[in-house]
């Protein structure tokens, strides 16, 4: 698992963690992350998993733009 801070927020690459790593490491991270900040996360594949875990917590995710074979999601907090 790698981590960096860019422009567009808080990275997080969990590509090549077997599951249910990926998704621990991402709500760990959620659960430190500042108000307004997003998280982009960098996964293998599309972590239907997640997506209920993050509405409970009031995240939302958002697929953007990725290499080849790379799944990338944009989470944010859910407005109030």
């Amino acid at each position: 698992m790698r981590q960096w801070q860019d422009v567009d927020g808080t990275h997080i690459d969990v590509r090549g963690l077997s599951p249910p790593q990926p998704m621990v490491a991402i709500l760990r991270l959620l659960q430190s992350a500042g108000e307004g900040e997003a998280v982009i996360a960098h996964l293998d594949r599309d972590p239907q998993m997640l997506y209920p875990e993050l509405a409970q917590i009031g995240w939302q995710a958002e697929a953007v733009a990725a290499d080849p074979g790379e799944t990338r999601l944009r989470l944010t907090r859910i407005p109030a």
